[in-house]
């Protein structure tokens, strides 16, 4: 699994997670607000409350939008946020009546929103932060009223206090879980690039020995036919012509065959030229037409790979799209180190069900599964669409081959 890979898998579940507690924060609203219903608070107090609530209300929709359009993936940024909660959830305890007040069971909720982020050191250090914060909210409390006891505030916090150990260890399990997944998906991309490369070596090696074996035994056949032509009665010249004819077609097959297992024009001329040569012979086979939209600066990055998608691609069509029409785009988007390589296959053929390919996949069928693997891989993106008539692929590669820095750690969302 390459750097670029694991770094945009690493971002993504950062912004999901942050995306999730915003929405929990957002939720919360609702038992704060009948929290603050209570009728035994005076109006003073519910003033005071409904003021704070308004402004968590602001607060949690402010967030929210924020981390939408700005996932939140630094540590700054995660740890600002439940800051902000706690130091308005305390104001909203204290103008709700102090430890006795229902708001205080958000110290004991919250913790459960941190397992999301599956960093169990973050969660004990936020309970910590919990445990601290409805002490300093029950403290002002019970100075006033001396005469209560401070039980009922040390059996809260041996609540809290257990919630958090729990939460740390779900935390820890699920990001142990995280990483063993991580750790199969490393095998299993590391099999995967050994299997295709045997694969390559393999086509390769039947490559040099189809043309270094039968075309040149062929030719030597074909030239020996010509020899003999002009000693060859007349009655049997249609028959020597048909010889040859079959020999040439023979071996204009086996140079088409020789080609698909290892082009040279690859190397040679480039991935456009390339392209239309595979999207040629893919036509005639089909039966179908072929628009080029290609559009290259030069050389890219991942250029074998980029090929050998396309003609997984355009195979795919020749077998099961019955199109008439196909168009095939190659371009670079962006500049720089974010710029893309886009490669597009667009078909007006009868498409196809997602639910087949997974099924044809677990048959062992790997075809454009496995491509679609050695492009996340490579830190690209495959994306298939066939809702409507026809199907179109995407395949995006970063355009600079250059392997990437180092991954950083797993980010707070």
């Amino acid at each position: 699994m390459t750097t670029r890979w694991r770094e945009r898998q690493v971002g993504e579940m950062a912004a999901q997670s942050s995306r999730y507690v915003a929405w929990c924060r957002l939720l919360f609203l609702v038992p704060l607000f009948l929290a603050g219903r209570q009728p035994e608070v005076d109006y003073f107090y519910h003033f005071w409350f409904n003021c704070l609530l308004v402004v968590y209300a602001l607060w949690s929709v402010g967030r929210l939008g924020w981390v939408y359009r700005r996932p939140v993936t630094g540590f700054r940024g995660a740890v600002a946020a439940p800051a902000v909660d706690l130091l308005i959830v305390t104001g909203l305890a204290v103008a709700a009546g102090g430890p006795d007040s229902p708001v205080r069971y958000a110290y004991f909720i919250w913790p459960l929103a941190t397992v999301l982020w599956q960093l169990p050191k973050v969660t004990a250090a936020f309970g910590a932060v919990c445990m601290a914060a409805y002490a300093a909210m029950s403290l002002p409390h019970l100075l006033t009223r001396a005469g209560e006891s401070v039980w009922p505030v040390v059996v809260d916090e041996a609540y809290v206090l257990w919630i958090v150990m729990v939460c740390t260890l779900v935390a820890a399990l699920l990001r142990r879980r995280t990483e063993t997944v991580s750790e199969l998906l490393d095998a299993r991309e590391l099999l995967l690039d050994d299997a295709l490369a045997a694969e390559a070596r393999e086509r390769a090696d039947v490559a040099d020995a189809l043309h270094d074996g039968a075309v040149q035994t062929l030719l030597a056949a074909l030239h020996d036919l010509e020899d003999v032509e002009a000693v060859v009665p007349a009655s049997g010249a249609p028959a020597l012509e048909r010889a040859q004819t079959e020999v040439r077609r023979t071996v204009q097959e086996m140079r088409e065959i020789i080609f698909d297992l290892h082009p040279q024009i690859l190397s040679a001329a480039g991935l456009s030229a390339a392209l239309e040569a595979a999207g040629d012979r893919c036509a005639r086979r089909g039966g179908f037409t072929v628009d080029y939209d290609l559009r290259l600066p030069g050389r890219v990055g991942h250029e074998a790979l980029l090929y050998s998608t396309a003609r997984e691609l355009l195979g795919n069509v020749v077998k099961h799209a019955r199109a008439t029409h196909v168009r095939v785009g190659l371009a670079v988007e962006g500049s720089g180190a974010g710029a893309e390589t886009v490669l597009t296959v667009r078909d007006n053929g009868v498409g196809f069900d997602k639910r087949i390919v997974q099924r044809r996949l677990r048959e062992g069928h790997i075809g454009l599964a496995s491509h679609h693997v050695r492009v996340e891989s490579a830190g690209g993106r495959l994306r298939v669409d066939s809702s409507g008539a026809g199907t179109a692929v995407e395949v995006r590669l970063p355009a600079d081959a250059r392997p990437a820095g180092p991954a950083p750690d797993a980010p707070v969302p």
